[in-house]
């Protein structure tokens, strides 16, 4: 889609803005719940389409200097803001910390939750 809106002559501004409105939020869709247990290869895939429609739209320059010119962030970067907002305005009281005996169950999304943002 970035690249036929390129060709019909859009301008860069305008293919940031449809990035972010239309791209972006499928990217991060309901991520409070599952980006807590995501392994490592997958935030590597996720990120992978941000670079490839930054890429598109700003051909020829890296990845950290197209975030600087547009003043975004990466979407793991993103997501934890997200989290951390979405956690923040849940959080009227104190929950306990429940013992966790694995790693796994500990980032899972409530004790991650408690843990973090608390």
């Amino acid at each position: 889609m970035l690249y036929q809106l390129k060709r019909a002559g859009i301008t860069q501004k305008d293919l940031v803005s449809v990035y972010v409105s239309v791209v972006r939020p499928v990217l991060e869709y309901v991520c409070p719940v599952w980006h807590t247990n995501l392994p490592q290869c997958l935030f590597d895939n996720i990120e992978v389409i941000q670079k490839r429609a930054l890429k598109c739209i700003f051909p020829g320059l890296g990845y950290a200097e197209i975030l600087r010119r547009v003043n975004l962030d990466t979407l793991n970067i993103r997501r934890d803001s997200i989290c951390q907002k979405y956690f923040d305005k849940i959080q009227q009281n104190v929950y306990p910390l429940p013992v966790t005996k694995t790693n796994r169950f500990r980032n899972s999304f409530i004790p991650w939750a408690l843990y973090n943002c608390q």
